[in-house]
């Protein structure tokens, strides 16, 4: 009874930390969506699309263009990580689901991390996605995906 008590209580801790990454990880992304002179029209929130998107909003260009921005937030983040989010939202069946809720192309598709390893931040710039960290965007993303 005992391990079942624990294990039940080190699953809601994960559910805690997991939640307020999500929540830093979503405060700064609007921050740098605002440095960067676009306009939020979405607050950020997460989305469960049999696997998640932990953070995506939607933003107005300078032109007026409606972008999402979406966000794969991780504590610590490797490489694997970057290039299994890069696939994903390169993914059109994936693409296709974000659409259906409410979430269209164009993308900006970022990777959040508190402490990402040297090995994510080079995947980082190799697969052209963006990487933002509590003190703000450290890779811009290199296009949009369409």
């Amino acid at each position: 009874m005992k391990v079942d008590r624990l294990a039940s209580e080190l699953g809601g801790l994960k559910a805690l930390i997991g939640a307020s990454l999500e929540d830093e990880a979503s405060a700064v992304t609007a921050t740098v969506m605002r440095q960067k002179g676009l306009r939020i029209v979405s607050e950020a929130t997460t989305v469960r699309l049999n696997g998640d998107v932990d953070v995506i909003l939607q933003v107005l260009d300078q032109q007026g263009r409606r972008l999402t921005v979406a966000v794969e937030a991780k504590a610590r983040l490797s490489r694997r990580d970057v290039v299994a989010w890069a696939q994903r939202m390169r993914s059109p069946g994936w693409r296709k689901r974000l659409e259906k809720a409410g979430y269209s192309a164009p993308y900006w598709v970022y990777a959040y991390a508190i402490r990402p390893d040297a090995a994510a931040i080079e995947a980082v710039r190799e697969l052209g996605i963006g990487l933002i960290k509590g003190d703000g965007e450290v890779v811009p993303p290199v296009s949009l995906v369409e």
